[in-house]
């Protein structure tokens, strides 16, 4: 080895005994003249480090800070100072050098707990290891240990413990909590587990603290990382324990400036956190990065904490860091005052429940002889624990528990292990254990996924945003970890109590900002960038009271850049000033968002209002901010941050969620995400002029602005109307967000739910139903199911069904899961009598409360066991059985909700206790509804497939149900959908039809004791044009003048469809009135021709304005992702769009227009002239609309299908009024006649009991062996037609779909078998022989004789290809659902047969037909299969005309 060489070794070896601290085995025996490094003369060194300074990569704005050289060599942080990024750049190398050589182990259903831990080693490590996830399964010792070695080694997955082996008494075990220490195994007895979750040994905080420097000048104060001693004899094992803080927390201790007094302000004042003086205010001076928003005015202990060493705190969000929980929200000063704070909860735990095995498990068997008890899992997994998180003691105590979910096997009440594992520990922190986890002594273990804030809020029992009183706070524990004025950590979440008794303070008021983005698309990088912002603050806003109309906010500001020159255009603040907007302008895009930044710091708001925040505004802010490196970005939060979230900016990843993570501390509210949309249902396409006319009934015109226009940067007056429309913008979102009261009705929600309010915001419906359940569940001590990941199903059908779901995304077309709810087939066409819309209040959860149905009351264990819906499909509980958790929940949703309405109707309240009480009875109602969706949603930690169907099983049992009860006393129902009927009474009087109504109604309650049936609406006219499409007119009595009033009531029709320009709803508006109106039907369809024809002239003449030809199409995915987008004029739009720099993602509603033909492209298709609404406004445009195309597509095709079932109606002078060519109707007209102009065969008009006169009978046998004839959907003594499938009425056996297949196809092949036999018989009745033999002379008959002697007859076989193909088409034809509905079918039973039974009545064979349609669909798919095998049922043309040939 070269001397260089050997100095390079010991060089090495002297780095890794630096990073070890063991040295005693560093030999310099061998070292040269003790040298190892080269001594060089003062020139040679001077070049060296020229060389390092040419050749260093410096970091662009780094503003001088932290990039110095000191002239010495940086072998490890420990040599230098630490910088900010100096965590974070060692996470990323880390996580990219081991990316490589650690992939991900995936842990199998059947691993064995010793696949999870490492065993434990007294061998001294010299070497550092970051112990994270995916070195989990290396190294596992997986001997087995016998029944012998067992008496010396508890444990068999590797930790020798001698001090285990004794077996101590359970009692004096598990009384307390027990806490077992690392270096010793005595058990210590402790207090109770439910008073101390706090871990001695865990770092108070996840933010670097530390003492703050008395030397005012120095801008940032590094302090080291905390480390942890541990109790033990010195152990170098330790030195593997690298920090493994992978959050992205680098906080700053730094002096904090003392508010000196309490400022009086006005009433329920909020403090803000920087002093607007701090704030710069015009573009020409230049602004520092960060010199407005390097500090936050602090408030002292003794200003927050009064008495009794406590303080309150109202919580509005959270954060999860580095294993604890921020709470944001704002502390009570006193009476009137609020300051914003942040609470820090460190000592939280994951609440484990380890179920026990039966008996023990040895070499893969069980031992009989040893049963399980909470202490022997506690024996093996406590050691295992305690090493593979680096713990230094572990709580743990036996618990009893309830389990009433859907995984198999699963006792329903039985003793667990409950340990404490804390979510903050020095050694792989981030590893979760799968829930399939076994070991010898347990068989499975929960609650291993549950998130911090989940854990905190169940075991604390605090239901979403209230005072919370806290204690014990250490306010100099977390300093400058964020943006509030107020900072305090705690030990424990014991010292945090939600207050529930006594005087509660009424919940603050809101700082509310209301913003709003306006962009460009740079050409250069292909990139959004932000041109200007507005901002509207409204201070001091209530949480639960309805908000004033017409509230002005209490400042605005709109901050601009210049678009491509230096400087704005000249003249804009004066024409800013006199059209009193605020409006400052920057230099350029970074300093305008440094800028904003402080802006935001200043104003403080809690929550964020805006349009299409997540998906447009705010993503395009955060990620210019991210881009042009604006250091303060995290004040858009609340949390004070350097570094960005590890997967911000990567397209595998959801941007949205990052979104919500930099704004943490503040709530989101988009009046456009799924939570606004489902609050503004009228709405179409939701665009922010839309909303404002249908919510608020005002109008605003939206500009198009298109910023490459060079006006825009030369002209004032250009850039000063974009900007105007970006102030008007924020201020008509904030009235909208109030109109539609979205916060409080949120914040209610959350209440009632139990979760978080940004969870509310963002739409997450299911999430509410989650956590109402898991703390109802939790109060009642039931085990909750796991949240649902990859390696946490909560039961094998979630499991299957998962599966299928991946293989079916690509298409819409999926079966359902199981049976919905029942819709009658409607009977088609206008209704003049009166009509009763009877509607069941809140269906499902009626069922749900009548039927007592229940997680807790339906046994569903075969079920869950074998999956099979026809043999194992639990029943209903037992009335007398106690009530279930869910409707329990449900009665107590339902009672609370009457009650408030009780309130409601009080005359004594003021409008500001109306507006109260509607919002919570509007909370109540909409999640009482949204309940039963938990159970048939299969991403839910509560999905219980058996539990859904039995509840949509039972509500199309009371629908038809009802029907029945309807025709039994004489009244029609002419359609139904899942909770309604509608009733065709018969009269032309609205008093007699109500007097109907409520006898109907009596009638039907008196049937159940929870479910009720009440009259809906009253129809004077009804048009039902299919399933779920109807038009009414909805009757209703003027109780002063006695007169009854009518309106239009639409429902699914293409005048309800956003694909349909305001031109033709209003045609079709106008038509339906005119059909469903008192006049004349002659006269009204006189009418409505001579109204089409006037249209017409109007249209061709462009009397009609273009805004009434706007389309409106929602993309379903990114425009560039549809195969077929050269077909679709949405889609040419949303490209045209995108290429001038809009934002266009999937969920966007694109608004256009199609133009007439262009003089260059007459034969272009539709999509090609489709062009955006902004773009035929724009000035110069010459576009119109293509008239041709709006009359044919837009308004004949609606028309055409409103009046195709109106006796009287022409179509041809239809079409003839809208100046359709007559001859094309006429031709689509005959190639839609289908089987009317078509030539018929004779037998298709005979009968099916004539035509199958001589067809057998299909036969089914029972599983009791009771044999009967099947005629199809008839009324039969041997058999009934059930919603579920075809059941024996001798033992009431359902006949599962592939035991009635299997019978048919059986029979099928019967007949065809005595086809193929070739059986020949005599048509001379004298002889009548029968034989397969053929005679030599053809046809003739052999004789009894067999030499063709003594008969004239002729031989012809005995089951002819004509009777197997009638076979079979009976066999099709007794599951034929239309001719079912008919009454076409072949009776079963003679006209001369006694006691045949009554027949069904027509409307429950509708019915029976209709849920029973997916069977009878399979058995004809059976039948189908021989029918297309058929030669008879073919005919070669070709033969047949051969002789024209």
């Amino acid at each position: 080895m070269s001397l260089r060489a050997s100095k390079r070794e010991k060089l090495k070896q002297l780095r890794q005994a630096r990073k070890s601290g063991v040295v005693s085995h560093f030999d310099t025996s061998d070292i040269e003249d003790g040298e190892i490094y080269d001594e060089v003369d003062e020139e040679t060194y001077r070049e060296h480090k020229r060389k390092q300074l040419m050749n260093d990569d410096f970091i662009v704005d780094d503003d001088g800070e932290g990039y110095v050289d000191t002239g010495a060599d940086e072998w490890d942080a420990s040599t230098r100072p630490n910088y900010y990024s100096d965590d974070d750049d060692d996470q990323v190398s880390n996580k990219k050098r081991k990316h490589k050589h650690h992939q991900p182990v995936k842990v199998t259903k059947t691993a064995k707990i010793s696949n999870f831990f490492k065993p434990t080693t007294n061998t001294v490590q010299t070497e550092r290891k970051n112990a994270n996830i995916d070195d989990i399964l290396d190294d596992f010792q997986d001997e087995p240990i016998s029944k012998k070695q067992r008496k010396n080694q508890f444990n068999v997955f590797g930790v020798n413990n001698t001090n285990s082996t004794k077996r101590k008494n359970p009692k004096a075990l598990f009384n307390f909590s027990t806490s077992t220490k690392r270096e010793k195994e005595e058990v210590v007895q402790e207090e109770d587990l439910e008073e101390d979750y706090g871990i001695p040994s865990q770092p108070s905080s996840p933010i670097k603290t530390g003492n703050v420097e008395n030397d005012s000048s120095e801008k940032e104060n590094i302090v080291p990382e905390e480390t942890i001693k541990r109790e033990e004899n010195n152990d170098n094992n330790d030195d593997e324990q690298v920090s493994e803080d992978d959050s992205d927390e680098d906080i700053v201790v730094a002096r904090r400036p003392r508010a000196a007094a309490v400022i009086g302000r006005a009433n329920r004042a909020t403090f803000s956190a920087v002093k607007a003086k701090d704030i710069q205010s015009s573009s020409p001076l230049r602004h520092s990065d960060t010199s407005f928003v390097n500090y936050t005015e602090k408030l002292d202990k003794e200003e927050i904490v009064k008495e009794s060493d406590t303080f309150k705190m109202f919580w509005l969000d959270y954060s999860e860091v580095d294993g604890s929980l921020l709470l944001f929200g704002k502390v009570l000063i006193n009476e009137n005052q609020y300051a914003s704070a942040v609470v820090q909860i460190n000592g939280l735990c994951r609440e484990l429940y380890f179920l026990p095995r039966k008996y023990r498990l040895v070499d893969g068997q069980e031992d009989v002889e040893d049963e399980i008890s909470p202490q022997d899992i506690h024996e093996e997994i406590a050691p295992l624990l305690i090493e593979k998180y680096g713990l230094d003691q572990l709580k743990a105590k036996p618990e009893t528990k309830k389990y009433a979910f859907e995984l198999a096997g699963i006792p329903k009440e039985t003793d667990y292990l409950k340990v404490l594992l804390p979510y903050k520990t020095t050694r792989n922190k981030n590893l979760i254990m799968p829930a399939h986890l076994e070991g010898n002594t347990f068989q499975r273990v929960f609650g291993t996924n549950a998130n911090i804030f989940e854990s905190f809020v169940l075991q604390q029992n605090i239901m979403g945003p209230c005072w919370l009183e806290i204690s014990n706070g250490n306010f100099n524990a977390i300093q400058n970890s964020s943006h509030c004025q107020v900072e305090v950590a705690v030990e424990s979440p014991k010292f945090i109590k939600p207050l529930i008794d006594g005087k509660i303070p009424d919940p603050p008021h809101l700082t509310l900002t209301s913003i709003s983005v306006q962009t460009t698309m740079n050409p250069k990088s292909n990139k959004q960038e932000i041109v200007s912002v507005s901002l509207a603050t409204y201070k001091n806003v209530p949480q639960d009271a309805p908000i004033a109309e017409g509230l002005q906010p209490d400042s605005t500001l709109t901050v601009v850049r210049p678009l491509t020159s230096v400087n704005v255009p000249p003249g804009l603040q004066q024409l800013a000033q006199k059209q009193n907007i605020n409006v400052k302008s920057f230099p350029n895009e970074k300093v305008m968002l440094n800028f904003l930044a402080g802006y935001i710091k200043t104003l403080d708001p809690d929550v964020f209002i805006g349009h299409k925040l997540e998906n447009i505004s705010l993503d395009v802010l955060v990620q210019r901010m991210h881009d042009l490196q604006v250091y303060t970005w995290s004040t858009l939060g609340r949390r004070n941050r350097k570094s960005w979230p590890d997967r911000f900016n990567k397209s595998s990843f959801n941007n949205n969620l990052l979104i919500r993570e930099v704004f943490q501390g503040r709530l989101l509210c988009d009046i456009a995400n799924e939570l606004g949309q489902s609050l503004t249902t009228k709405c179409q396409s939701w665009e922010l002029a839309e909303m404002y006319d249908i919510v608020c009934h005002k109008s605003i015109n939206p500009l198009e602005i298109n910023f490459s226009n060079p006006q825009y940067s030369e002209d004032a007056s250009f850039l000063m109307m974009a900007l105007r429309e970006n102030d008007i913008n924020v201020k008509v979102t904030a009235e909208i967000a109030f109109s539609i009261q979205i916060l409080s009705l949120s914040k209610q929600l959350t209440n009632i739910a139990g979760n978080a309010w940004s969870h509310t915001l963002s739409g997450t419906r299911a999430g509410r139903n989650e956590f109402i359940l898991l703390h109802e569940f939790k109060r009642n001590n039931y085990m909750i199911p796991d949240k649902e990941d990859k390696y946490h199903k909560n039961s094998n059908q979630a499991k299957m069904e998962a599966t299928e779901e991946d293989a079916t995304t690509a298409t819409s077309n999926k079966k359902p899961k199981y049976q919905g709810g029942l819709v009658f087939e409607p009977e088609k066409g206008l209704h003049k009598n009166f009509i009763l819309v009877m509607d069941f209040n809140s269906l499902y959860p009626s069922i749900i409360q009548e039927f007592n149905i229940c997680f807790t009351t339906v046994d569903r264990d075969n079920f869950n066991l074998t999956h099979d819906e026809d043999r194992d499909m639990p029943l209903l509980p037992d009335k007398s059985g106690s009530m279930g958790v869910l409707p329990r929940l449900l009665s107590t949703l339902v009672n609370r909700r009457r009650e408030v309405k009780k309130l409601l109707k009080d005359p004594k309240n003021t409008p500001f206790q109306r507006a109260q009480y509607d919002i919570k009875q509007q909370a109540l109602k909409l999640t009482a509804n949204s309940m039963y969706g938990c159970l048939g949603y299969i991403n839910s930690r509560f999905y219980a497939k058996p539990l859904a169907m039995l509840v949509t099983n039972k509500g199309r049992e009371i629908l038809m149900d009802t029907r029945q009860l309807a025709e039994s006393v004489g009244l029609r129902v002419v359609y139904g959908d899942t909770d309604s009927v509608m009733i065709d009474t018969g009269v032309d009087n609205f008093n007699e039809a109500l007097k109907i109504g409520e006898e109907f109604k009596l009638k039907v309650n008196e049937r159940y004791r929870l479910l009720e049936i009440d009259i809906d609406n009253v129809f004077k006219r009804l048009l039902l044009h299919a399933k779920k499409k109807y038009a009414a007119m909805n009757a209703t009595l003027d109780k002063v003048t006695g007169k009854v009033n009518t309106t239009l009531e639409v429902k699914g029709l293409d005048m309800r469809r956003r694909e349909y320009c305001q031109l033709s709803k209003d045609i079709s508006t106008f038509v339906l009135m005119k059909i469903l109106s008192d006049l004349d039907p002659e006269q009204a369809i006189g009418e409505v021709y001579d109204y089409l024809e006037d249209m017409t002239n109007k249209i061709k003449n462009f009397e009609i304005g273009v805004e009434k030809f706007r389309i409106n199409t929602r993309l379903s995915k990114d425009p560039g992702s549809y195969p077929n987008g050269k077909s679709m004029p949405q889609v040419q739009v949303a490209l045209r769009l995108r290429n001038e720099g809009k934002v266009i993602k999937a969920g966007s509603v694109i608004t256009y227009i199609i133009t007439d033909n262009e003089k260059d492209s007459e034969n272009s298709t539709p999509a090609e002239r489709a062009r955006a609404i902004q773009e035929v406004f724009s000035k110069g445009s010459n576009l119109r609309p293509d008239t041709d195309y709006y009359l044919e597509k837009q308004i004949f095709a609606p028309v055409e299908r409103l009046l195709e079932r109106i006796e009287g109606v022409d179509m041809m002078r239809v079409a003839k009024s809208l100046n359709i060519d007559t001859k094309k109707y006429v031709l689509r007209v005959k190639q839609n006649e289908g089987q009317f102009g078509e030539i018929m065969p004779l037998e298709s008009s005979v009968s099916d009991s004539e035509r199958f006169r001589n067809t057998s009978f299909l036969v089914l046998q029972c599983k009791c062996n009771k044999q009967f004839k099947f005629g199809g959907i008839q009324s039969s003594k041997d058999y009934t037609v059930t919603f579920s499938g075809i059941q024996c009425n001798s033992c009431q056996f359902t006949f599962p779909t592939l035991k009635l297949t299997s019978q048919l196809e059986r029979e099928i092949r019967q007949h065809i078998s005595l086809y193929y036999a070739g059986w020949l018989v005599c048509d001379d009745s004298a002889c009548g022989i029968t034989t397969r033999q053929i005679s030599v002379y053809g046809k003739r008959c052999i004789g009894i004789s067999g030499k063709a002697y003594g008969c004239k007859g002729i031989m012809r076989f005995k089951y002819t290809d004509k009777a197997l193909y009638n076979q079979l088409l009976y066999f099709n034809a007794i599951f034929d659902v239309e001719k079912t509905k008919k009454n076409q079918l072949r009776p079963i039973y003679s006209f001369d047969e006694k006691d045949i039974p009554p027949k069904l009545p027509s409307g429950q064979t509708d019915a029976l037909a209709e849920q029973n349609r997916e069977l009878f669909t399979y058995c004809q798919q059976v039948v189908n299969k021989y029918l297309d095998d058929c030669g008879r049922r073919y005919v070669n043309m070709g033969s047949i005309f051969d002789f024209m040939t």
